[in-house]
């Protein structure tokens, strides 16, 4: 090649070098040393140019970039080829750019090769390829950024899943708290439309109710009058007939005040049903009160008719700490549950004699957040075919006329008001085991 071709070509390499690297290069005369469909491809992804225009908005992004940075370039020839007929040239350089950002210093390792073409006498760059130099060593295909790039997907991913079980852990927590209180909100509506027919029946039967009541004992002491007024006649056959007379309608008065008296204590119980009690939650020592409850209720049992020799142990968590309750409600839970336990015991008794002996274990244990009540006898259990009946009003297992069906009912509305949950276990001939659970702090 020629001295003057040669140099024609080396300032043309220079011109589009100082494109690049010269901030106030005036690019309206880079037609003059490119062709117009130049075709070429930048440092980035989306960067691939074809045409002189699509060269120039490639240079301007760049300065635009470039604004405000201190930047330095320095090149370094690789390597050059003239072609055959010495009319295109291959020329590769290696780019080190260095941007100063404060204390801050970056450096960017770049590749340029350029293709030139020769003709009317001119020197024109037909083709370029910048691209970024990566260590890939061993690494061909990038198999360790992809690795890496994974790994930080993966982590994103996890960061995500976790927040979404959070979120969905909460969602589920709200839902259960929605559910429980449409719960209570039921109940409650339950107990108001239930209180509003016990009204009723206090009002239709519990008046006429009391005139039966009064007047068979009225009755009643009439006939002890005419009976004192008897023995004064002389005794006779007629006399004989009428006090036999007197008897039986003794009998039949003194059987019309136990079933009016039973009678009586349902529409107190169907009351006590439907009332509940205020309402108030408070911290409340229910070790103490079981305490208290149980010893109320063993007793009373011993001073009732038919008392029984019951063994009570008391298993109390002593870390249980104080639980919101209403305190006047959950007494009745517990005299309801013993209640029903020493009538259990004492129809065991009566079935195996006396060498049964009556225990009752009544315990708490602190489950984190909910606490656990166990009321538990030896009786002789319930079959499994009634046990889900045991809560239903008026359902009883008692014999005769004793019960009205509604203590377990009862006892089951006020855990319920207290958003806890009443489960039965029981073997027959050997034990039933009434299973409280309830919150442990207020909600």
């Amino acid at each position: 090649m020629d001295a003057l071709k040669e140099k024609l070509l080396f300032e043309t390499l220079q011109k589009v070098l100082d494109t690049t690297a010269t901030a106030n290069f005036p690019l309206d005369t880079i037609g003059e040393f490119v062709v117009s469909d130049v075709m070429g491809f930048g440092t980035t992804v989306d960067e691939k140019i074809i045409g002189i225009q699509g060269f120039r908005k490639l240079l301007e992004d760049q300065r635009e970039q470039s604004k405000g940075l201190d930047i330095q370039f320095k090149t370094s020839l690789i390597h050059r080829r003239i072609f055959a007929q010495e009319n295109a040239a291959l020329f590769t350089h290696d780019f080190t750019v260095t941007i100063q950002m404060g204390n801050e210093e970056n450096v960017l390792p770049l590749r340029f090769s350029t293709v030139f073409e020769y003709f009317n006498d001119h020197w024109r760059l037909v083709h370029f390829h910048g691209s970024q130099a990566v260590n890939s060593e061993g690494d061909t295909w990038h198999r360790n950024e992809l690795i890496k790039k994974n790994e930080a997907l993966q982590k994103l991913v996890d960061e995500k899943t976790a927040d979404l079980k959070n979120k969905n852990a909460a969602l589920e927590q709200a839902i259960q708290t929605i559910k429980e209180t449409q719960d209570q909100l039921l109940q409650q509506e339950k107990l108001a439309s239930l209180g509003q027919l016990t009204a009723g029946i206090a009002h239709e039967i519990k008046n006429p109710l009391n005139f039966v009541n009064n007047f068979s004992e009225l009755s009643q002491d009439f006939i002890e009058e005419i009976e004192e007024e008897l023995e004064k006649t002389p005794n006779t056959s007629e006399k004989e007939n009428i006090r036999d007379l007197l008897e039986d309608v003794k009998s039949n008065l003194g059987k019309i005040r136990h079933h009016g008296s039973r009678a009586d204590n349902i529409v107190k119980s169907m009351l006590m049903h439907s009332r509940g009690g205020t309402g108030s939650m408070d911290p409340t020592d229910l070790n103490a009160l079981i305490r208290e409850y149980s010893n109320l209720a063993f007793h009373g049992m011993r001073a009732n008719q038919n008392p029984i020799n019951v063994e009570i142990n008391l298993n109390l968590d002593e870390n249980l700490g104080l639980i919101p309750l209403n305190g006047e409600d959950f007494s009745r839970v517990i005299l309801n549950l013993i209640k029903n336990a020493f009538d259990a015991m004492r129809d065991k008794i009566s079935m195996v004699g006396s060498d049964y002996k009556a225990k009752l274990e009544i315990r708490t244990k602190n489950l984190a957040n909910r606490v656990l009540v166990e009321v538990e006898d030896n009786g002789p259990g319930v079959p499994e075919e009634i046990r889900d009946k045991l809560l239903i009003p008026f359902f009883t297992t008692k014999k005769g006329t004793e019960g009205t069906g509604l203590g377990l009912s009862i006892t089951h509305d006020i855990i319920k008001s207290h958003l806890g949950t009443l489960d039965i276990e029981s073997s027959v001939g050997n034990f039933t085991r009434f299973k409280i659970e309830l919150p442990n702090s207020k909600t």
